[in-house]
């Protein structure tokens, strides 16, 4: 049996009630209170209704931060039926994550191996279970933080970088949350990026691409290294790699027309539109009105022999 609408949590929570969580303290108030606020939290965030329900119940056997308990793990089939078993596992999954072993391993790629607290067993659950498992975690540290300031300050950072670091896994709402409400708690950056020198671009034919840029938009060829090939324009260059014979390092899936770039010009637009219609380049769009890196830009729009998405633009 699984449970999937909200009008049966009340009997969730008359048991939850029945097994002390009502006078259980917990920052806020009550585990049950705590409960339902981490419940409250994964509904806004959209999540699917057994994470939902695991999240009302994830302290039921306890957690690696929590030692209170509702249960024992030997009665897991009690909750099972009464929440269904998928939420059942997910909490059995919060509760035993050995988070000392587990979380240095979120975020560095998937999957995550977990290891069980109660019996020292290591295991691989799907990326799914892994997702909501960092969901229900995301919403109980955000409710026991937003309730007690002592933990937010000695766990807030440490929080910050555990969140950030397996964003991946969390659902755009989740994270947003977490962003929001530990933002106070950003790292300093560590490295300050004061421009940009060059860009990649994977092309099918490195002439054919030097004699579009230099002829449309003036830029300059520039040849370097062994041979290497590049565009050059302001204090900026665009290094030309054919494809299938990229250097390395490369982009994970270097492609020819993936790229959109936009560059920025002292030019008028009806100047640039005269100037692409003098070369017979076709516009893909524009002018239209966008919003540049330093404020309201106008932007045409064409694509070079490769099909990328050139984006001619002047500051308004």
């Amino acid at each position: 049996m699984e449970w999937s609408s909200p009008a049966q949590w009340p009997r969730i929570e008359e048991f939850l009630s029945a097994r002390g969580a009502d006078r259980m303290p917990h920052p806020g108030g009550t585990l049950l209170d705590h409960l339902r606020r981490v419940n409250h939290l994964l509904s806004t965030w959209g999540a699917e209704p057994a994470v939902q329900l695991a999240g009302l119940c994830h302290a039921a056997y306890g957690t690696d931060g929590f030692d209170g308990s509702l249960l024992d793990t030997a009665e897991r089939q009690v909750l099972a039926e009464l929440i269904g078993e998928r939420a059942e596992s997910l909490v059995y999954l919060y509760a035993s994550c050995d988070r000392a072993a587990v979380y240095p391993r979120l975020g560095n790629g998937h999957p995550v191996v977990f290891r069980d607290r109660f019996t020292g067993r290591e295991h691989t659950p799907t990326e799914a279970d892994v997702g909501a498992v960092l969901e229900i975690t995301a919403a109980n540290e955000l409710d026991v933080l937003a309730h007690n300031a002592e933990l937010a300050e000695r766990h807030g950072p440490s929080l910050y970088r555990l969140f950030a670091r397996s964003c991946d896994l969390l659902s755009a709402p989740a994270w947003n949350a977490c962003a929001e409400q530990l933002v106070r708690y950003t790292p300093e950056p560590g490295i300050a990026i004061s421009g940009l020198d060059h860009l990649v671009l994977t092309v099918t034919d490195v002439e054919r691409t030097i004699a579009f840029y230099q002829r449309v938009l003036g830029m300059r060829p520039v040849t370097f290294g062994n041979g290497r090939r590049a565009l050059a324009f302001g204090n900026s260059k665009i290094n030309l790699h054919p494809a299938s014979r990229e250097l390395v390092p490369h982009a994970a899936r270097p492609t020819p027309g993936s790229a959109d770039l936009c560059l920025i010009t002292e030019t008028p637009q009806d100047q640039v539109l005269a100037h692409l219609a003098a070369c017979g380049t076709p516009l893909a769009e524009g002018p239209v009105p966008r919003t540049g890196a330093l404020g309201p830009i106008l932007s045409t729009y064409l694509r070079d022999p490769d099909g990328n998405l050139i984006e001619i633009s002047t500051y308004t």
